[in-house]
Parts: structure tokens; sequence; C-alpha cells
């Protein structure tokens, strides 16, 4: 089953656009750069970056390969980068089992993601569970309890719009919800200190994102790297209190390559304002660094190879999917100085600007490399 996530993210970012209420697109990475060969190489060693002090890094920026998007899962190439329904099966089964979940599978599916070969498989289990396997790792990505008795409780809530006018056994406070999580953080095999808990989030019918009373919550774990953690290792637990029921377990593990710092602030700046000077001819009225871990992806690339395609694919609904241009990359995620740079606000309409009116670079903070970036402020949305 295809799921066209780009067109129904597209049509929510637009919608808010037009009123104009505070927004931040939508910034799945999709993949960035390495400022077309000499363009870039001499950006970079004209301001003497590349060879930071007296050490020489390797390059990690590779030119991206075009890659076509097709719809049926079953093609050669999928086949090949993915492992068998079967094989995905098994590892389920193994999961479920470990866990001392119901192991009894009685319904398949399947999707690929729309920018890469990479198959999701999912299986239904007889006591409503849905668990899914990653196709390319051949690893457990994510489990769901798809009971209808949560919905059942959902609609106690919004009936009532009150924790106050329920049984104190359908809520709990912040400090049970992280040790009922905690609970299933070891059921699903995570070691202790592995992963450290960042982010609780509270659900309530109220709407008070700031309460410590909830009947749902989602518990956040990252590894850790001193003070900063890697988004894109984490484990995502989400809970109901009533009967710490659990709703939902994510994870996700690409390492961080953890390199050094040998780029300065003022030099990744110079970097982004040197080679933006080659995309947007307008007035930049403000920017912004900031230490970032990032994967590395294509959108500055493109951006810079075809700004126009670039930004119609992105304020365009129904943007035929054929046509779209997607980059295949591989995951890596890197210590990067952000620079976010905003350019003056006299665009046409409200669309524009909010596409246009900032681009945010990732330069590598090792070897000073255009490694990725994003539409908008990237500082703030990725928080």
């Amino acid at each position: 089953m295809e799921f066209d996530k780009n067109k129904i993210r597209l049509k929510i970012a637009i919608s808010k656009m037009e009123e104009e209420n505070d927004i931040v697109m939508e910034n799945k990475t999709k993949n960035i750069f390495k400022i077309v060969s000499t363009a870039v190489a001499g950006i970079v060693l004209s301001t003497g970056i590349a060879f930071a002090g007296t050490k020489i890094y390797e390059k990690i920026w590779k030119e991206p390969e075009k890659i076509q998007i097709v719809t049926d899962v079953l093609t050669p190439q999928a086949q090949k980068e993915n492992i068998s329904e079967e094989e995905a099966k098994q590892i389920a089964m193994n999961k479920l089992k470990e866990i001392g979940f119901n192991t009894n599978i009685i319904k398949t599916d399947h999707y690929k993601e729309i920018d890469s070969n990479k198959i999701m498989y999912r299986f239904i289990t007889e006591d409503d569970y849905s668990i899914s396997i990653d196709g390319q790792k051949a690893t457990f990505f994510e489990i769901w309890n798809i009971s209808k008795k949560l919905g059942e409780i959902d609609k106690k809530f919004n009936k009532y719009g009150s924790e106050k006018k329920v049984g104190s056994e359908y809520v709990m406070n912040k400090d049970k919800a992280v040790e009922v999580a905690n609970k299933y953080y070891k059921l699903f095999g995570f070691q202790e200190g592995e992963y450290e808990v960042t982010k609780v989030d509270c659900w309530n019918s109220d709407g008070d994102e700031k309460a410590e009373i909830g009947y749902k919550f989602t518990i956040t774990y990252h590894k850790k790297y001193g003070d900063t953690d890697n988004p894109y290792e984490y484990v995502e637990i989400q809970i109901y209190a009533k009967d710490e029921i659990l709703w939902m377990v994510r994870t996700q593990n690409i390492p961080y390559d953890n390199n050094p710092t040998e780029i300065t602030k003022e030099q990744a700046l110079q970097i982004a304002l040197e080679v933006d000077k080659n995309v947007e001819n307008k007035e930049i009225t403000e920017t912004k660094v900031e230490k970032m871990i990032v994967n590395m992806n294509a959108q500055a690339y493109y951006r810079l190879t075809d700004k126009e395609k670039f930004y119609k694919e992105m304020s365009t609904v129904d943007y035929p999917t054929e046509e779209r241009v997607y980059y295949h990359m591989e995951d890596k995620i890197r210590n990067a100085w952000v620079v976010v740079i905003t350019y003056v606000d006299d665009w046409e309409d409200v669309v524009t600007r909010y596409t246009r009116g900032q681009f945010s670079y990732f330069i590598d903070a090792t070897t000073g490399e255009i490694i990725g970036g994003a539409t908008m402020d990237y500082t703030y949305s990725a928080g």
C-alpha cells in the first residue's frame, strides 16, 4: 500500500500558510550538497576551511544520485534492497515472543517509502497489535496498540472535557508516566543507560501542554553525547494511564559520527553566505548560526542546481509524484553548524514568503562542506 506522504504534508502546509498562522514547514530532510564540483570546492578552499588547522580530513560529501520513484514495491531493485516478507515476519514473531506478546499474526501489510526503496512490513496480531519491521535494516521499527479500547478512553475524555470528571484510575502524573515507560523500555530489551529520557509530553483534554496530569503520555529517550543528544538515535514510548496500557513503542538507530569541530562559527557563516550568492539575490536581513546534529541531505544541492523547480515542487498542491526530484543518499549523522539566512520580507504572497523567506545551510563542523539544508529556520523547527 503506497502513501504519498509528501502530498499530504504539502496540502497541510499551504493551508496553514494561507491562514498566516505561525508555521514551521515540515522538514523531513530530503538531502544536500557538494556545491557543484569547482564551485563549492573553490569556496571551501579559498577560505582555508577544508584543511582546518594542520589536519586534513577526508571529504564526506558525495554528489547525490537522482533516483526514479516507482509505485510498485515489488520491483527488482526494491526486492534486492529489502528482506522478504517471510523473513520480516519471522523477525516480528521473534520480537513479539521476546516481549511476551501474542505471536499469532492474522494479517500482513506493507508499504514503500515514497523517496526510497525501503519497504516497511506490518503484521497485525490476534490481540490487536500492529508491529512493523524495517525491510532494509531487517530490524524492529515500531509496535502500535490498535485496540478499540483506546478509542473508548479517548471518547471519554472528549465527552467530559476535563480530567477532573473521570475516575482517578484514568490519569497519572509525569513522574508515574516515566516509571511506567521505563518498564516497557526494559521489556523491549533496551539497556539501562543506553538512552536517556529527554522529553515527556502530557496528553489531556484541556489542551494544556504544560500540564503535569494527563490520561496518556509520550516519553522520548535519546542517546546522548556529552550534553548533546542525537535526534536520530531514540526510543519513543506512548502509554495510557488507565491500566498502564502500552500505546506505542518506536525506535530508530542511525549512529552519530561524533566528528570533531574544526570549523569556527564565523567560518561556517562565511561559507554559507558565499554559496548563497549563487542562489538568491535578495537582501539578507538576519543570520543565525547554531551547532546541531544533522542528517546529511540533498536540499541545498537541489536548490543550487535548479532553484525554480525546487520551490515549484514545494509550493504547488498536487504536484505530480512522478515529476518530483528525489536523491539517494546514505544516512550520515554529523556534527554541523546550521546557518539560517533570512531575506528581506517583500515577497508577493504568503506562500512564497513561507517557502522562500529563509534557508538553513548545514555546514560540516569538521570539513566545512555543505552537507545539507532545509527551508525555513531549521534551528527552530528541529526542536
